[in-house]
């Protein structure tokens, strides 16, 4: 997977039209327009690039299942958690056990965590402008999330922005993830390892997945009396929800690896989209103005971090959609099509993965205005969005669980950085994305910060 393939996604789109396929013959890749489908007949694996929304929109609401030839790749890491999910009806299971734990109540709940964490990421901040130091803040919101998922989901402190640069957990992440996507596109690279990176990915698999069983290990040492079927108090913390739940035979519903699946989904899409969503405001001032003067209005000077109250907030809710679609970090999902199928006119072989993948359909001219421009005004109430043209939390029955949990977070740490700091990059940075398990800052993201003074 090169570092150019989220631009190819996008440019095949618009060369290929939105339906197209790759064939990999070694490390060739060849591109086919939908109207030869039929005439393929290699021995090398086959991908479907659905980019016409009336396709995804059936697909995913339909909950065609997941292609298992690419989550498998991802199964060394999250086990049979529920984003690598193959099986419907282990899916449904675990879909019904997971609902309670993302209650709108029980997010809203989780909030002296996160206010404790982002305190936390307010204090590096401050020290920062107070010694006029450069800091990452691509790696700072990273530490950030995964200390409040360490919290909510583990039960457990991460300490990860007290141990910046040194965080094991993140260390291991990046060791990880960049070659568990490569996995995942190419099913063979991880089943037989003959590449470097593929063996060091094992090693810092087995490593966290160590730390992890011993996190809940511990989170179930503390365990109460009650029982996992007991009334769900919307004051507990996910974790006592999720790592203490219990089936009727008095086994637990969750093991450590498929609670993992919390650090990869939750971590690094919720740290780069407000990575992304800075350099964005930072780069077109008029956006910027507005965004400030309604945090401005909403938050008094010197709070520490905003509150719920202070962040009903629906130019920034404007900027984070626009943000998602123009750089979502998430790029989709794989679905499988098990035999030849008729969607919207276009026929579908059997036996073949299908990517509904977001880059190409949230910049497609054929379904937006200018696509390439950065611009929230396109999500002013009264403006329809066609179904399956927007979808950076995928889609359908299938759609992330926590996007709530990740708006919370993404709200509430925005709204108290952009209340409290002038952001200046360093000179001459310029922030390229670069595909990694999601979409990412290539280079970080080095800036200075100053305290406002009002």
């Amino acid at each position: 997977m090169g570092n150019d393939v989220h631009e190819k996604w996008i440019q095949w789109n618009r060369e290929y039209g939105q339906i197209f396929q790759t064939v990999s013959a070694g490390p060739v890749i060849h591109l086919i327009s939908h109207i030869n489908f039929t005439k393929w007949n290699g021995l090398f694996s086959r991908v479907i690039y659905i980019g016409d929304p009336r396709l995804v929109a059936e697909i995913a609401t339909s909950n065609w299942p997941k292609s298992a030839a690419q989550y498998d790749g991802f199964k060394p890491l999250d086990g049979d958690a529920l984003f690598v999910q193959t099986n419907q009806e282990r899916w449904k299971m675990q879909s019904k056990r997971l609902a309670p734990a993302f209650q709108p109540n029980v997010i809203q709940s989780q909030y002296p965590c996160l206010a404790s964490h982002i305190g936390n990421y307010v204090r590096q901040l401050d020290r920062a402008a107070e010694t006029n130091s450069v800091i990452d803040l691509s790696s700072l919101n990273i530490l950030l999330s995964l200390d409040f998922i360490g919290d909510i989901a583990f039960g457990t402190s991460f300490n990860a922005i007290n141990q910046g640069p040194n965080c094991r957990i993140a260390q291991l992440l990046e060791m990880i993830l960049p070659e568990l996507m490569k996995c995942g596109l190419f099913p063979l690279r991880g089943k037989i390892p003959i590449f470097q990176s593929t063996r060091i990915m094992n090693r810092a698999i087995t490593e966290l997945r160590d730390m992890a069983k011993e996190a809940v290990k511990d989170a179930r040492k503390n365990e109460s009396a009650e029982d996992g079927n007991s009334k769900i108090k919307p004051s507990k913390k996910i974790f006592e929800i999720l790592a203490l739940q219990r089936e009727a035979d008095g086994n637990y519903t969750f093991n450590a690896q498929e609670l993992l699946a919390f650090l990869v989904a939750g971590g690094d899409p919720t740290a780069h989209t407000m990575s992304f969503l800075v350099w964005q405001v930072l780069k077109n001032p008029t956006i910027f103005a507005q965004l400030r003067a309604e945090i401005d209005a909403s938050i008094p000077y010197g709070a520490e971090v905003a509150t719920l109250e202070h962040v009903k907030l629906p130019y920034l809710n404007m900027v984070l959609k626009e943000t998602l679609r123009f750089s979502s970090p998430g790029f989709g999902t794989f679905r499988t099509c098990s035999k030849d199928t008729a969607v919207a006119g276009v026929t579908l072989p059997a036996n073949t993965t299908l990517a509904l993948w977001n880059p190409q359909v949230h910049r497609d001219p054929r379904l937006w205005e200018d696509p390439d421009k950065f611009d929230p005004e396109r999500w002013r109430s009264g403006q329809p969005k066609l179904r399956g043209s927007y979808f950076p939390f995928s889609y359908g029955p299938r759609s992330c669980t926590g996007q709530g949990l990740a708006m919370l977070e993404m709200t509430l740490t925005l709204a108290t950085l952009l209340r409290r700091y002038d952001i200046t990059p360093e000179p001459g940075f310029e922030l390229e994305y670069l595909p990694s398990f999601t979409l990412k800052p290539k280079n970080g993201f080095p800036i200075r910060v100053t305290r406002r003074k009002c």
